[in-house]
């Protein structure tokens, strides 16, 4: 394939998107891709090329960047893009559900660690509210001869 320079290859290609709305049927907007929908300006992806691919191949991709004319897409490529538009929404949809799921969760989270915290503060009281019951002898008074040591009734000897 005969290729222009990179500035004419430009000029034709911008030419071809004039009048060409997002939505449309386009040509190797990627290089791995042979027809995609347009769904940002096609400025965006020639300035893309322009920028921030390699050199050696900008010719080449804005030469085969281009649109497709309704009367070239057919009833075939229409019923597709209508099922991938529903897809899309369906996807769309369920993204929304896990984003709004997930930010549940994060709450949930944030209330667990709070009860955390407070089970935990809680246990440190009772802890000691139960060491200073037993030092006043309340323990030994009802349960004389225990083995408790302040964590176990199982005496060293027996660990």
């Amino acid at each position: 394939m005969d290729l222009k320079s990179i500035a004419e290859e430009e000029a034709d290609c911008r030419a071809a998107f004039v009048g060409i709305a997002v939505g449309a049927f386009m040509l190797h907007c990627h290089h791995n891709s042979l027809l995609e929908v347009l769904t940002k300006p096609a400025e965006n992806r020639i300035n893309y090329i322009l920028c921030d691919k390699p050199e050696v191949e900008q010719a080449l991709r804005l030469r085969l960047f281009r649109p497709v004319s309704p009367e070239h897409t057919g009833p075939e490529l229409d019923k597709a893009r209508a099922e991938w538009d529903k897809a899309c929404a369906e996807w769309d949809k369920a993204r929304a559900e896990l984003d709004k799921a997930r930010a549940e969760l994060d709450k949930a989270r944030a209330e667990w660690a709070k009860a955390r915290a407070e089970l935990d503060k809680a246990r440190a009281e009772w802890a000691k509210a139960c060491a200073e019951w037993a030092k006043a002898g309340h323990h030994a008074a009802i349960c004389p001869g225990c083995p408790w040591d302040g964590t176990t009734i199982f005496a060293e000897s027996t660990r």
